[in-house]
């Protein structure tokens, strides 16, 4: 559970500051980084605070020129066990700096591709940014109720961007499939990403597309509900992540096998947020409406019968004596 916050201050035809504030459950990080000196740290007073506030400042990096840029965090810790998904802070605060990137370039009367491309930090960020456009016909036409979403991340010594094309149109979104979770569908996925010197090409792209299923997922469909100290989806049967019924048609991963890194950065969750971040600013050009909740299904009907949260206990006899013979 997890709460973004994000300020921008334009001015004229800079951004002059952008704000992002992360509040959440704490982190569990146990472990702490793997080894024998973090994991004893992390069991002293405040040590888990300092583990996760050294992840955060490592893999939180703003990637665009918006003047005076800050990221914090703020974890509370609510003695609540938590587990975490795949990708810890990144999709949560990519998802909510792009939305905002969106609105900024809005605000600016500027494309959200031609924004990204302008005031993105480095050359080697740029061209990724402007492969994606490129590779995915960014600015097409497309019927009412679709749209494309752009979006970038930096992390692992690399950088993605996803062009990502959603369909929110009424016989999209209430098809039905029985004990599913449907609504818009993601169609299309176009992911450039420059990993640096990449050693397994194929197992690369492979890790991508798990990864973007992944963002799917945390940006439409899956969800958990806490009530009265029970989770109502007690079984991954409910637990919607996504499905062939929402798995994108068409998918293209674009590796940057010429990059000037000179090292290998990493993949492992690096589909994850450059995808959420573009979704969920597609489906705000698609309907119109910015989504402040994730995943944007959350407070939909749920479309399966809950499990009973109180074990079945057979009733008392009334009397006695019949029970007794």
């Amino acid at each position: 559970m997890a709460t973004c916050r994000v300020r921008a201050q334009v001015s004229g035809d800079a951004v002059s500051s952008f704000e992002i504030r992360h509040t959440s459950v704490a982190t569990e990080i146990n472990p702490g980084l793997s080894e024998a000196i973090t994991a004893a740290a992390n069991k002293a007073p405040g040590g888990n605070l300092t583990v996760s506030e050294s992840i955060y400042l490592t893999t939180q990096t703003n990637p665009y020129n918006v003047g005076v840029a800050t990221s914090l965090l703020n974890e509370v810790d609510m003695r609540f066990n938590t587990c975490s998904m795949r990708n810890i802070y990144s999709p949560d605060t990519a998802t909510a700096r792009e939305l905002m990137i969106d609105q900024v370039a809005a605000k600016m009367g500027k494309d959200p591709y031609e924004f990204r491309s302008a005031y993105t930090k480095l050359t080697r960020w740029k061209n990724v940014v402007d492969r994606a456009a490129k590779e995915a016909d960014w600015g097409k036409s497309m019927p009412k109720g679709t749209a494309q979403g752009i979006a970038m991340h930096v992390e692992y010594k690399g950088v993605a961007c996803a062009v990502v094309e959603i369909d929110c149109r009424p016989e999209t979104v209430d098809r039905k499939i029985r004990s599913a979770r449907t609504g818009p569908r993601v169609t299309k996925v176009t992911y450039v990403v420059d990993g640096g010197l990449i050693i397994n090409p194929r197992g690369f792209e492979a890790q991508m597309m798990g990864g973007i299923n992944d963002g799917i997922a945390m940006t439409l469909t899956a969800g958990l509900h806490l009530v009265d100290g029970h989770f109502v989806e007690a079984s991954w049967d409910n637990y919607f992540y996504t499905r062939q019924w929402n798995t994108p048609p068409e998918m293209n991963i674009v590796l940057i096998e010429d990059s000037e890194a000179p090292e290998p950065g990493g993949a492992g969750e690096f589909g994850v947020a450059a995808t959420c971040g573009a979704i969920a600013c597609a489906y705000a050009r698609a309907t119109g409406t910015v989504p402040t909740q994730f995943p944007i299904l959350h407070n939909e009907p749920l479309p399966f019968e809950p499990y009973p949260t109180i074990p079945p206990v057979p009733p008392s006899p009334t009397n006695g004596l019949d029970f007794a013979r």
